[in-house]
């Protein structure tokens, strides 16, 4: 019928009857414009193109901690986590924070292993993840990795050889920065990220006319035995030396970590003392500080583990220059709290005016989806440690 009536309208009519089919085809190829989506390209810490067709939903991912980056970025972090490794390994203060906002935490499957060596393709794969996130690069993820991509599932790594020339904060701000494309937060990240770079900035800017430089023993895991300390590689040593300090321990630890003898830290007596630890150190009798843990509780923790191995002897305990942090504020996104306390510490006088527990509120304000509430670091005696302790972390 319409072919006749075209027949009978003659060349005008087929003209018309033409551009009405280009307009209509026009139009759907603008409709269908509209809806594509562009792949989201990424070069991760890894030095590896990683490609998603749409953001991420569904995330497993070998380190729990990796959801403090997400909270600080995704108003629903638990929401994307489609399986993690080893939940144990994350403050059990903090945990119970996210549990109460998002009680489906304890739903997420148990998948993978912190480690290459342990890790299974097929547990995650199984879990149905669209990708899969590794906190720290180890070459032993290889295997692990073409097999997922083998499977369609890309790996994400957010460290790695391409954060090696990277500071502390740098590599924080490109990780953020890295995880937020990926899920398509990426304003979110990038606001995150500035934030994080200002405070360090601030940080380093106060410190670059200070030529003293403190010997400082971190006694990683404090009150288990003496003495663990990270290792000249290590970004806690990193911290360190931006907060205007020199840890004892970099030129003997040349690796990740590792163990300095009780007669060298007697022998050293840095003039600051730095205990790191968690929850996780209660039954062992070692510094407790994290997620809704007292004052109290964790400035008597940290005199029981400054009490053991004679450490009692060193002149920054019997002067109160002795403290203790949450060991997970220096391997997690929000780090810059571990450097803004090392700097208190280390230059009271310089930092007066500078309250790590204000930037917690502010991250705890502005980002974080559950707040995070505790005591995070203490000093040896009530008051030591600069108004540290003097307001409710987030308040």
């Amino acid at each position: 019928m319409v072919t006749s009536f075209i027949r009978m309208a003659g060349k005008a009519g087929r003209l018309w009857w033409a551009g009405l089919f280009l307009l209509c085809l026009a139009a759907a190829v603008a409709g269908g414009m509209g809806t594509a989506r562009a792949d989201i390209v990424m070069t991760d810490a890894a030095g590896r193109e990683v490609r998603l067709t749409a953001p991420a939903r569904r995330i497993v991912t070998n380190e729990s901690l990796l959801l403090l980056s997400l909270g600080l970025i995704d108003p629903d972090p638990v929401a994307r986590l489609a399986g993690w490794a080893a939940p144990r390994r994350f403050d059990a203060g903090m945990y119970e924070s996210f549990r109460r906002k998002f009680p489906q935490i304890d739903d997420v499957p148990i998948v993978g292993s912190v480690t290459p060596a342990n890790a299974s393709a097929e547990a995650v794969l199984g879990a149905g993840p669209d990708l899969f996130v590794v906190s720290i690069w180890d070459q032993g993820w290889d295997s692990t990795v073409e097999r997922l991509a083998a499977a369609g599932v890309p790996t994400l790594f957010l460290d790695g050889p391409a954060n090696a020339s990277r500071g502390p904060g740098e590599a924080t701000a490109f990780s953020m920065r890295l995880l937020g494309q990926a899920i398509g937060r990426e304003a979110e990240a990038s606001g995150f990220a500035e934030f994080v770079l200002s405070r360090y900035a601030h940080v380093v800017e106060r410190l670059g006319q200070v030529t003293d430089r403190p010997d400082l023993l971190v006694d990683a895991h404090a009150g288990v035995s003496c003495c663990a300390t990270p290792g000249a590689d290590n970004r806690l040593t990193q911290l360190v030396e931006l907060a205007g300090g020199h840890s004892i321990g970099a030129g003997l630890v040349p690796g990740y970590d590792g163990q300095l003898s009780l007669e060298y830290v007697l022998e050293t007596d840095p003039r600051v003392y730095v205990a790191t630890g968690g929850p996780h150190l209660a039954r062992q009798g070692g510094l407790v500080v994290g997620g809704g843990i007292s004052d109290k509780a964790a400035r008597e923790s940290l005199r029981g583990a400054v009490g053991r191995n004679h450490l009692d002897s060193l002149t920054a305990v019997r002067e109160g220059r002795a403290y203790g942090i949450s060991h997970q504020l220096s391997i997690s996104a929000i780090s810059v709290l571990m450097l803004e306390c090392l700097a208190k510490w280390l230059h009271p006088d310089l930092f007066a005016d500078l309250d790590p527990a204000d930037t917690l509120a502010q991250i705890n304000r502005n980002f974080m989806a559950a707040p995070l509430e505790g005591t995070f670091w203490v000093g040896l005696e009530d008051g030591a440690d600069g108004q540290l302790q003097g307001k409710e972390p987030g308040r």
